[in-house]
């Protein structure tokens, strides 16, 4: 049996994921001059990155909490899962702004492919395991897999181009089932168990009944929420979103002692308790647009929260988190792994201001080269 795929030092682990986030950081630097900027800064952050990594770490979470580990040859197709999902996601991001759609349909497809065939792999490890105390954990990365194979579906055919109020439909649909779904239960899903061991701090007795409380409620409010885009009624998916928040609320009981007895201050912890804060905000803020609004007027404005979403609250939480994790799991001993630490959260607070001032100017209606100027402050403080 094999150590867990996420230990050590891995070129498939790490490189794509820098490669994503540089990327990223030469568009905001490039943004007056491309074509369809925002919109592949958001891709190269959620297609790209976040992906790669949930892919990366929900698998060794669920080795973790099942107590299974993994063969050499199983440990080889989760590179190969790896390796598809980085073909399918650059396919996307090429076939997208090039409009050419049977490069997009085609990545779309091995994306979902990939995601899917992991889906599959955490439900054999759940089935195979022993009754383990977390296993409401690998529930949610179940159901974010399913939501990631979904949401694909809606990208795909939203790329073929759709007239009103199809199109504003679409695109609501896909951007909530894929950041609320796909990333929004993997995060709530690694919580459980990361944000107490962040901070340091013993785990609230009540977060592992919260948490499992919590997964009908966010899971059916991404129902409703698509149901009310596929439909028309944007009053329905904004009572989805609502919905969405309140599952929040009964998941986010279990996260409150330990932040109380143990506020986070290091960069890692404050930086998801940052992503978590623009979450809400960007809940609030597609809420109302979605209430509000006609289809062609969510298909203008969507971006913007979808952005607050994106960045402030997926791109966060991942920096935060990997900024805890990979040093844990790079190995060299104690030492070692304070001196990662202590590198990863250097210049924290600055950096946090820095992160979440240059995503405020991003969307402030302010001229191109300020908005230019905060995403890449925000990508490069990251």
């Amino acid at each position: 049996m094999s150590r867990s795929t996420a230990r050590g030092r891995s070129k498939l682990r790490d490189l794509p994921l820098l490669g994503w986030l540089g990327t990223a950081a030469l568009v905001a630097l490039g943004h007056r001059w491309l074509p369809d900027a925002n919109w592949l800064m958001l891709h190269l952050v959620l297609l790209g990155a976040a992906t790669h990594s949930i892919l990366v770490w929900s698998f060794h979470f669920a080795q973790t909490l099942l107590r299974t580990p993994v063969s050499e040859q199983q440990a080889r197709w989760h590179n190969r899962r790896l390796g598809l999902l980085t073909a399918g996601a650059v396919a996307v991001l090429v076939g997208v702004p090039t409009t050419w759609w049977p490069l997009t349909l085609a990545g779309g497809l091995v994306v979902a492919g990939a995601v899917g065939w992991h889906g599959l792999v955490l439900l054999g490890m759940l089935r195979r395991a022993l009754p383990a105390r977390f296993r409401v954990s690998v529930r949610y990365y179940l159901w974010a897999a399913a939501a990631l194979v979904v949401g694909a579906g809606f990208g795909v055919t939203l790329a073929w181009g759709w007239p009103d109020p199809w199109h504003g439909r679409l695109l609501a649909a896909h951007a909530l089932t894929n950041v609320l779904g796909w990333v929004g239960l993997t995060v709530t899903g690694t919580l459980l168990t990361l944000w107490p061991t962040m901070l340091r701090t013993p785990m609230d007795t009540t977060a592992e009944r919260w948490t499992r409380q919590a997964l009908p409620i966010i899971g059916g409010s991404i129902l409703v929420a698509d149901a009310g885009a596929l439909a028309g009624p944007g009053w329905l998916s904004a009572v989805g979103v609502a919905g969405y928040v309140l599952g929040l609320g009964v998941w986010g009981r279990g996260l409150v002692r330990p932040a109380r007895t143990r506020p986070p201050r290091e960069f890692g912890p404050a930086s998801v308790a940052a992503g978590l804060a623009w979450l809400v905000v960007g809940l609030v803020w597609a809420g109302w647009l979605l209430a509000t609004s006609e289809w062609d007027a969510v298909e203008e404005s969507f971006i913007w929260p979808a952005a607050v979403l994106g960045a402030g609250f997926a791109g966060q939480v991942l920096i935060g988190a990997l900024s805890y994790l990979l040093p844990s799991v790079l190995g060299g001993g104690p030492s070692v792994v304070r001196a990662g630490q202590a590198w990863f959260n250097r210049a924290g607070g600055f950096r946090l201001i820095a992160t979440n001032g240059g995503l405020a100017l991003w969307l402030l209606p302010t001229p191109s080269w300020v908005r230019v100027t905060g995403s890449a402050l925000a990508l490069l403080a990251a």
